[in-house]
């Protein structure tokens, strides 16, 4: 049966129950009444922060308590049933833990270590007191809800809901404190630890609100203290331009701020302005200041002053003074100027005056005067009265007595009346006359007056008068001027200098300006600009065309210049347009693989696409069209294909980014990526350029991972390696050219990294790369190094003349060596280092001169590093394939060992010395053997230097060297001997010997010189001046010969004894000038458009770089002066040529044929060259035929001279065989030379005369009769055909005080030793008898004696004995 109570049971309660039993009527039922006990139960159960929902943490308490105990009794244990033999606890259980509960109902349980819920059950004894005996019962409690266990929540935890949250934002969760209570917020100015277990001071310069974190002052605003919970504004005159800072900085000097907060920022003064560190404003320099790097700077100067405010000082004007202020200026009244000071003004003294504003006081003009200081202006003379001077206080009165009056006012000179004078009136003369002798006369030509003027003044400069009658003069016309007064004529403007006037009267011509010329060289017209392709540089004429086939041009009329065109000038004279031809590169695997680069103008970059169709518009490949100046066309550069991809591009990138995650220590992975990679390394040639620098640092980062790790390399994986640096280096060159120099350099360096980190002493060989690390070498035992499978023939060696050292250890290297391609490939191309010197014992040369360059790597590459040591001493044998050299003629060879500088980026022959070896039979190869002190990379480094056609300069060079041995022997036959010294044509000859010698040893000197040196300006300079000097004496010698002959009559062989020292100083000092001139006149112009010297030479080909004069200048300073004494000795042979030709008409000699012939075959020989140098700036092919002749005829000069001066001179040439005791052959002497002329001549000049007496004329005959008392019969001189030319009377005779032959006067002496002479006439006249020496007088000359006196039968010239 089962009673349900109801839930309003409070305590122990009674209750009294009725039971009928039965279902039928009233007597079949049975009514039983029972009176039950109810007791309530309470279990309570708690810890002390444990809310229902919330439940418990694991290994926490509960705490049970188990309530009421009135009718029934808790028992600790009990018996269930009396049938029981044991007892039973009291006990409560929570989950799988128990605990037994005591008397007084209480217990405490742990929870389990698992989270779940669960629920509180206790089974509990009780004992009622019902019957006064006990009876046990067992009473069941299971909570009706379960407790949920949860996890313990750390630090700054909380439980929220279903989970331990940290608190966020501005809260924090105390420790200790129930993790089920919600987090705290921290206070204004601070904010929760790093572990939110509790709240810390914000620091200084930030701050707090209560619900927020700490937070940085904003700009503008600061925090000084810990703490804070609010940022302070910055203040006036200070600024922060940073968030978070705990303080404001003052605003700098010449800045200021006004506002607070973000308004603080600091702003520069005005202008004008200046402040203090933190100025909250500026201060304006006051009046009579500057502002000057934030200073007020007070205007001290002269006359200075300024406004407030002001950045600079003014300085007052002229006739200004400075006010007392210093911040203006006051103008100076009339009759005052400012004084020294510029503080005010004062009076202008007496003479002078001042307008209003003056600076200065004016003297007062002449023709006016002040008579009193501080006038404004002068007073005008009255009339009568004049004043010629200026600066006077009176005027002067004109004397009428004398006739004088002034009918003006202001008069600065009295006239002179030329009539009638009547209180001060006078009747003038009239216009073009003048007062003389009392009475108007008219003026002279050139000369005008107005009426009244009483005297003639010469016509202005432009004008002129012809007639004296004419009244006015005339202004000239257009295309004339005139600088002069009182001229009758104009001159015209010189159209050969560009002048030209349009106006008329003018007293100059203009100029034409650069870029133009004359108008059809028409003086009275307008200058016209230049037309196209033509220049001038002013005063032109006409316009100066330029050189197409120098490939000259403009761009447009008025040009002052020619352009040089970067291509070829066409008929029209434009520059055709210079471009790179169509082209077709062909890259495999990359983009499309073949790129058309359409026809591109020099100086642009082409683009072509990778991929036309779907390809990136960046992804293009780019190629330099460039200028080639020899060849004056467009030349493709390499093409650049570094953006573009090719079909391995992802995989070279998957590759890239697999090695960066590598392990190089675990070798089985290892081992499969390197695998990977060589296999990839295959398709090298189909890849993009890209792709070959992704491989490279593919390699490089495995290296890279190998030395970090200090992990050996196993010959597979050095192979794999090198298989696939020597892949990529293959790639091609095309591609190559694209990939950068420091990706090429990794792959070396990948290759020495594995060197030095091979697992044993085995080499490991490929097609292109050997490689080796030994772990011992003998010193001077040489070692075979390993040698790639491809390439040279024999293996490179190894010597060690020294141990390598690394502190006190001995070290051996780690080799790597790479075939020639390869090392082509991949190692910086070769260039003309920095510093290069000069240890080869071999040079291979061809001895010729050398121009560009080119250098090559022609080994293979030994690479050694020696770890740690400093110094070494090695030889390193290298293998060269010369084969190829015999097909190179063209070119000087030269091999070299060099190593690569790493520091300088190049390769170096410093420390290195080049020893050539043998050639090899077996092999072909000749060894070198580099002799280094260096830890790198070594090659041998070819030198293929292109070889100039140098013909023509060795022929010149060999026969100027003839020539100055010829001119050398000229002057040393001559020049030291005293009795050909002293006469004046062998002076001149010596003179113009020693130039020409002094001039080619020059001029092949600066053959050696190119443009560029700083040797090349001076030389030119001294050949022009050498040669110059030459030619003037060629001119000198030729006018020599013409007085000689052509003046002899009128000088009857007088001399100017001054005459060969004014040659001296003009031949020697005129060229000079001349030189130095036209190089100072270049200094002064722009030496970039008209250079003295220029590179382009006359000789050899274009490759030639040498060192001449450049046009103008050479025209200027030296051709035209050399055509001018051409010129010069022209005109003179002509004159020469025709008396000669006369006398030979009429059946006489001048005696000197020979003499003639010489001096035209010097001066022709000395200015014929330079004659010809002007045909060598024509066409290529006749430029070349006269640069031949330019040079045979320059070197015929020497011979010449010997052969004149010389040979054909029989005195010379018995000198010179006197001096070895012997005569010259009769084949060098004159055909009609013998020794009755000899001993005629001993005869003659042995003669000393004592009388004087007439001589008989015998017709047709020149033969000179001489008295001679030692002789029964007159001495007969025989005629020569042809004379001596050092034998000339006029030429050998030093003048004495009177040089000439005395007529009538019986005193007279001469000073050649003589007894009479004769005039001829014409045939028929009588025979004069002309005066000699006195009768019986002795008159004796030694240097008679070196005379060799032959006739001269010139008509009238006077015959010397």
């Amino acid at each position: 049966m089962t009673a349900t109570l109801n839930n309003q049971l409070v305590a122990t309660t009674s209750y009294r129950c009725t039971v009928t039993v039965g279902d039928g009527d009233e007597d079949e039922k049975a009514v039983d009444t029972k009176l039950i006990y109810a007791q309530k139960i309470s279990v309570s159960y708690e810890i002390t922060y444990l809310q229902e929902e919330y439940g418990m943490i694991i290994g926490e308490s509960l705490n049970v308590r188990v309530y009421g105990g009135d009718a029934y009794s808790l028992k600790s244990s009990y018996k269930k049933s009396s049938s029981d033999n044991e007892f039973k606890n009291s006990k409560c259980e929570l989950g799988s833990n128990s605990a037994n509960v005591d008397e007084n109902g209480s217990t405490t349980i742990t929870t389990a270590t698992t989270t779940d819920a669960q629920s509180l059950k206790c089974t509990l004894g009780f004992i009622t007191n019902k019957d006064a005996t006990d009876t046990e019962e067992e009473v069941v409690y299971t909570s009706t809800k379960t407790i949920i266990v949860i996890d313990k929540c750390g630090d700054g935890h909380y439980w929220n809901v279903d989970e331990c949250t940290r608190c966020s934002g501005n809260n924090y969760k105390p420790s200790g404190d129930s993790q089920f209570e919600p987090c705290l917020s921290c206070p204004a100015g601070e904010e929760p630890n790093e572990q939110f277990t509790g709240c810390k001071n914000c620091a200084a310069g930030k701050y707090s609100t209560a619900e927020s974190r700490c937070e940085d002052c904003a700009e503008g605003s600061y925090s000084g203290a810990v703490g804070a919970k609010e940022c302070t504004p910055c203040e006036p005159g200070k600024h922060q331009m940073t968030a978070g800072q705990s303080s404001c900085s003052l605003c700098f000097a010449g800045t200021y701020s006004q506002g607070i907060g973000l308004a603080s920022r600091c702003k520069d003064c005005p202008e004008g302005s200046r402040s203090d560190d933190g100025a909250d404003k500026c201060t304006y320099c006051g009046a009579g200041k500057k502002e000057d790097n934030n200073q007020c700077i007070s205007c001290d100067g002269l006359g200075q002053y300024s406004v407030p405010g002001s950045t600079t000082c003014s300085t007052c004007p002229d006739g200004t003074y400075v006010h007392s202020n210093k911040d203006k200026c006051v103008t100076c009244e009339a009759g005052k100027v400012p004084n020294d000071a510029r503080t005010d003004c004062e009076a202008c003294p007496v003479g002078t005056y001042a307008a209003p504003g003056s600076s200065v006081c004016t003297s007062c003009p002449p023709g006016t005067f002040s008579a009193k200081a501080g006038s404004e202006k002068c007073t005008k003379c009255e009339e009568g009265q004049y004043q010629d001077e200026e600066g006077q206080t009176t005027c002067n009165p004109c004397d009428a007595n004398q006739g004088e009056y002034s009918p003006l006012e202001g008069s600065t000179s009295c006239l002179k009346c030329q009539g009638r004078l009547n209180e001060n009136t006078c009747n003038p003369c009239p216009k073009d006359h003048e007062f003389r002798n009392n009475e108007c006369t008219q003026c002279q030509v050139g000369e005008y007056s107005a009426e009244g003027s009483g005297s003639c003044q010469k016509v202005p400069p432009g004008t002129k008068k012809v007639k004296s009658s004419t009244l006015d003069f005339d202004y000239c016309p257009a295309g004339e001027k005139q600088p002069q007064a009182g001229q009758t004529e104009c001159v015209s403007c010189d159209a050969d200098k560009g002048e030209f006037q349009t106006e008329t009267g003018q007293t100059y011509c203009k100029t034409t300006k650069p870029g133009y010329q004359l108008n059809d060289g028409n003086t009275k017209k307008e200058e016209v600009k230049c037309e196209k392709n033509s220049y001038s540089t002013g005063g032109a004429k006409k316009c100066t065309k330029c050189d197409s086939s120098k490939a000259e041009y403009t761009e447009a009329d008025g040009s002052t210049y020619c352009n040089i065109c970067m291509g070829l000038v066409d008929k029209d004279g434009d520059c055709g347009a210079t471009n790179c031809e169509e082209d077709t590169v062909k890259l495999e695997g990359v983009g499309d693989g073949e790129f058309v680069f359409e026809v591109t103008k020099v100086g642009s970059t082409a683009r072509v696409l990778c991929e036309k169709d779907g390809g990136k518009p960046d992804d293009v490949l780019t190629r330099y069209c460039s200028y080639n100046s020899a060849t004056r066309k467009g030349e493709w550069a390499t093409a650049d294909s570094s953006k573009c991809s090719s079909e391995f591009t992802e995989q070279v990138e998957e590759q890239l980014a697999k090695v960066k995650e590598i392990d190089v220590t675990n070798k089985e992975e290892t081992a499969k990526t390197v695998q990977a990679i060589t296999d990839l390394a295959t398709n090298a040639t189909k890849m993009a350029p890209q792709d070959l620098s992704n491989m490279a640092t593919t390699v490089s980062d495995i290296a890279a991972k190998f030395e970090e790790a200090e992990t050996k390399v196993d010959a597979t994986e050095a192979e794999g390696l090198a298989n696939t640096v020597g892949n990529v280096a293959g790639a091609g060159e095309a591609k190559l050219a694209s990939v950068t120099e420091s990706e090429k350099t990794k792959m070396v360096n990948t290759v020495n990294i594995i060197a030095k980190n091979l697992d044993g002493e085995e080499a490991v060989k490929t097609e292109t790369i050997a490689m080796q690390k030994f772990s011992k070498i003998e010193v001077a035992a040489p070692i075979e190094l390993p040698k790639p499978k491809k390439g040279a023939k024999s293996p490179p060696k190894l010597k060690m003349r020294k141990a390598a050292v690394a502190g006190d250890k001995e070290v051996a290297p780690s080799v790597a060596v790479f075939d020639k391609e390869t090392a082509k490939a991949i190692f910086p191309k070769p260039t003309a280092s920095s510093s290069s010197n000069s240890n080869t014992d071999t040079t291979e040369s061809t001895g010729s001169k050398t121009l560009k360059v080119n250098y090559t790597i022609d080994s293979s590459i030994v690479s050694l590093e020696f770890a740690g040591a400093t110094e070494l001493d090695i030889e390193i044998e290298i293998p060269v394939d010369t084969s190829e050299d015999s097909g190179k003629s063209g070119y000087e060879l030269t091999r070299t060992c060099k190593f690569y500088n790493d520091s300088k980026e190049e390769w170096s022959e410093d420390g290195c010395k080049t020893i050539v070896g043998e050639l090899s039979g077996e092999t072909g190869e000749r060894i070198y053997t580099c002799n280094c002190t260096h830890n790198t990379s070594f090659a041998i480094i070819l030198s293929q230097a292109e070889i100039a056609d140098t013909i023509q300069t060795t022929a010149s060079t060999i026969l100027n060297t003839v020539n100055i041995i010829f001119l050398g022997l000229t002057f040393i036959c001559i020049a030291p001997f005293k009795k050909f010294r002293a006469r004046r044509l062998i002076q001149i000859q010596v003179q113009l010997c020693a130039a020409l010698f002094v001039g080619h040893i020059a001029f092949i000197i600066l053959g050696t010189t190119t443009a560029s040196s700083k040797s090349c300006v001076p030389g030119v300079i001294i050949v022009q001046y050498l040669f110059l000097v030459a030619v003037a004496w060629s001119v000198c010698a030729s006018v020599t010969l013409y007085e000689k002959i052509v003046n002899a009559l009128k000088s009857f062989g007088k001399q100017d004894k001054h005459y060969f020292l004014k040659c001296l100083a003009g031949c020697w000092t005129a060229p000079l000038f001349m030189v130095i001139a036209t190089y100072v006149t270049t200094l002064a112009m722009d030496e970039k458009t008209l250079p003295y010297v220029t590179s382009t030479g006359e000789l050899d080909d274009e490759k030639t770089e040498t060192c001449w004069v450049a046009s103008p200048w050479k025209w200027v300073g030296f051709i035209i002066p050399v055509y001018l004494c051409l010129g010069i000795n022209v005109v003179l042979f002509v004159m020469i040529a025709r008396i000669i030709i006369k006398a030979g008409k009429s059946g006489s000699s001048t005696g000197h044929a020979r003499e003639v012939k010489a001096i035209m075959s010097i001066a022709t020989t000395v200015c014929l060259p330079w004659l010809v140098a002007l045909l060598m700036t024509g066409p290529p092919t006749m430029a070349q035929i006269f640069q031949w002749i330019f040079i045979i005829v320059t070197s015929m000069q020497g011979p010449t001279m010997f052969i004149c001066f010389v040979i054909f001179q029989e005195d010379v040439l018995t000198n010179l065989f006197s001096l070895i005791g012997k005569e010259p052959p009769q084949a060098l002497l004159p055909a009609k030379s013998s020794k009755s002329t000899k001993s005629a001549a001993s005869e003659i000049s042995s003669i000393k005369p004592t009388t004087a007496a007439p001589v008989k004329k015998e017709e047709k005959s020149d033969v000179v009769q001489v008295k001679n008392p030692e002789y029964s019969t007159p001495v007969q001189q025989a005629h020569h055909s042809e004379e001596n030319i050092y034998s000339k009377v006029d030429e050998e005779a030093p003048a004495e005080k009177d040089d000439t032959i005395s007529r009538g006067s019986r005193g007279s002496k001469h000073l050649y030793e003589s007894t009479s002479y004769t005039q001829h006439g014409d045939k028929g006249d009588d025979i004069n008898p002309v005066p000699a020496v006195e009768q019986g007088e002795t008159y004796e000359n030694a240097a008679a004696n070196d005379l060799d006196i032959a006739q001269n039968t010139y008509p009238h010239v006077p015959q010397l004995v």
